[in-house]
């Protein structure tokens, strides 16, 4: 087995795409990206597939945040406090704006469980929900595919170009810790200044 065979599905499986997309969202997105950069993989069915993962998770979290038992935890002492800190970090940093808290659900890995309850909570309607969420996916989908396409390509110029497996993933180490810092960051900014 060589290099790819040994850290990497190469199968593509729709229902593991669907099912990765729906816990990491836009982040495997990234990796969607690379392996078709690669050549590992097809363009469509992947991206596709990725995506519809990530709406499913979105749109059940959304659900929860409008259960029965969700009411019945805000009636805890414990749970109230928690979900009206929760509730007012999000309002001031949305302005109360619908595709605002989108965008944030999208781009700050982690938060989007939280916003998606949240906007369940507020009983959103789920037409306007679901139209914005599904815009804002796309959107962030796009972005995060050729993040990841671009990083493969440049791995694949740094191992040919300096015939070093290391440099070339220490390359895809570099590109990761930057996203990684970058929404870690803003999320420390935001719970800073907001918090």
């Amino acid at each position: 087995m060589g290099f790819w065979e040994n850290i990497l599905l190469l199968e593509f499986s729709p229902i593991m795409y669907a099912l990765l997309g729906g816990v990491w969202g836009d982040t495997f997105m990234i990796v969607v990206g690379f392996l078709y950069s690669q050549g590992k993989i097809p363009l469509l069915m992947p991206i596709l597939s990725t995506l519809i993962g990530l709406i499913i998770a979105d749109t059940i979290f959304y659900f929860i945040g409008r259960a029965t038992y969700f009411e019945r935890i805000k009636r805890t002492k414990r749970g109230k406090e928690i979900i009206d800190k929760t509730n007012l970090t999000i309002k001031f940093l949305t302005g109360n704006k619908l595709l605002v808290a989108l965008f944030y659900s999208k781009f700050l890995f982690g938060v989007k469980f939280i916003i998606n309850v949240y906007l369940g909570e507020r009983k959103v309607p789920f037409g306007k929900y679901f139209t914005l969420n599904l815009l804002m996916a796309i959107f962030w989908t796009f972005v995060s595919w050729i993040i990841g396409y671009l990083s493969g390509k440049g791995f694949i110029w740094i191992w040919e170009y300096f015939d070093s497996l290391a440099l070339a993933s220490m390359f895809i180490l570099v590109i990761l810790a930057i996203i990684f810092n970058s929404s870690k960051k803003l999320k420390a900014h935001f719970n800073k200044k907001y918090s």
